[in-house]
């Protein structure tokens, strides 16, 4: 469905916004930073129709279906990829990323040191073990993943490190 043209005191108001770069007949070309600020809100929780309107964009003018699709065509298409929902949480997103970086500089310096050989698991369950303990919030599922072990075998691993701990 196109979207009906704006009157021209419509337009002359939504011209008059900050968050609007122009408006040419029923379509609005909305700045960069309304763009970046409105998604950085929406990701964070914000309500796409409480973010228009406090821009002065009243879903009553522009339509709640534009509010929609300009979110749906804004949003970035990689921050869910792996997160299963549309409501993802970037915090946790960070951090999972955070903890493959950490993994895979591990992993590059395990490999310069290995030579020709295979780095054992017990020598990856200790790297996941070590980075645990540096890194707030670390991904023990995501470090696993990234070394070709599994989280059962690592918290065998850890639970006979402990053990070994005790009886020495």
């Amino acid at each position: 469905m196109a979207h009906r043209d704006f009157t021209d005191e419509e337009r002359a108001y939504l011209e008059s916004l900050p968050a609007v770069a122009g408006v040419s007949g029923g379509m609005i070309r909305y700045t960069d930073e309304f763009r970046d600020s409105c998604m950085e809100r929406y990701l964070s929780g914000d309500s796409p129709v409480r973010i228009f309107r406090e821009a002065g964009l009243e879903p009553e003018l522009i339509g709640h279906k534009r509010i929609e699709r300009c979110i749906a065509r804004w949003r970035p298409r990689d921050i869910s990829e792996g997160a299963g929902d549309r409501n993802c949480d970037l915090a946790k997103q960070n951090q999972l990323m955070k903890t493959r970086v950490a993994v895979l500089e591990e992993l590059v310096e395990l490999a310069e040191a290995r030579s020709s050989r295979v780095v054992s698991k017990a020598k990856r369950f200790a790297l996941i073990e070590r980075l645990r303990d540096e890194l707030a919030g670390f991904s023990i599922s995501e470090a696993c993943h990234a070394l070709g072990v599994s989280v059962a075998g690592y918290y065998h691993w850890r639970s006979t490190q402990a053990k070994q701990a005790e009886e020495a």
